[in-house]
């Protein structure tokens, strides 16, 4: 009693995880990590285009400087209403009158509607104004365009600001935020899950896959804050975020079709 059996004594089974098994654990790390990448390209991209065409939007208006942010939503189901809000500050240390305009497509980019209000705001006072859209408000059917502009007392535009709205035909129960939320909730799952992955089984101190761990998190890195300087309202910087995620894309792509066996 208490004694082994000879030939009765069995190995406790191995933990160290094959070659193959970090080779495939390896891949589905870049294959999460690249679903992650299309989805939040595909809704940043969208935001940057329609707030990029938003500025081309009655483009007669000079003004000195800019208003933002301006909050627009990214997607719209064309049954829903939505809410365009812009911030007007008083930075001078004067009680100062603001005639304030919001131009808002309707139907088409050569006509708008204009919606007028008249401020008058103490010293360093700051005022959110809100307008709603609606699908009818789409230019070509898909796309509102807005430009807010505020004149100091009624004559000369002080400032402007811009943005557009991507108008979708989708279910009556679902949401253009919902929407938005789902896609960038997808994107960000994929993008963490993929790079653990990787992290887990692909890094490297050295070498190729050392290059590659450096681009999988400069990539997300950049993505992941255009969607938030779009969802902010800062779309020149959304923008800037989408061409250096394009150009990332271009140097990471060959890397992995060239030496996908490293």
């Amino acid at each position: 009693m208490g004694q082994t059996v000879p030939g009765h004594y069995k190995p406790l089974p191995s933990t160290k995880i094959d070659e193959h098994t970090r080779t495939i654990r390896r891949r589905m790390g870049v294959i999460l990590f690249s679903l992650g990448v299309t989805i939040g390209m595909v809704l940043l991209g969208g935001s940057v285009y329609a707030d990029f065409e938003s500025t081309l939007f009655d483009v007669s208006i000079i003004a000195d400087g800019s208003i933002s942010p301006i909050r627009c939503p990214v997607l719209l189901n064309d049954h829903e209403t939505g809410v365009i809000a812009a911030t007007i500050t008083n930075n001078t240390p004067e009680p100062r009158e603001r005639l304030v305009r919001a131009h808002i497509s309707k139907g088409h980019l050569i006509l708008m509607r204009e919606i007028e209000e008249r401020l008058v705001l103490a010293p360093n006072e700051t005022r959110i104004l809100r307008w709603a859209v609606t699908s009818r408000d789409a230019a070509y059917g898909h796309l509102i365009l807005v430009k807010v502009i505020a004149l100091e007392n009624g004559i000369q535009p002080s400032h402007k600001g811009s943005c557009g709205v991507i108008v979708l035909n989708l279910p009556d129960w679902i949401t253009g935020q919902a929407l938005t939320y789902s896609l960038l909730a997808a994107s960000l799952i994929f993008l963490l899950s993929g790079a653990g992955l990787w992290w887990v089984y692909g890094r490297s101190f050295t070498g190729r896959r050392l290059e590659a761990t450096r681009a999988f998190f400069i990539l997300a890195a950049v993505i992941l804050s255009g969607l938030a300087f779009s969802f902010l309202g800062f779309w020149e910087f959304a923008a800037a975020a989408f061409y250096l995620a394009v150009l990332a894309l271009g140097v990471i792509t060959p890397h992995f079709l060239i030496y996908r066996q490293g």
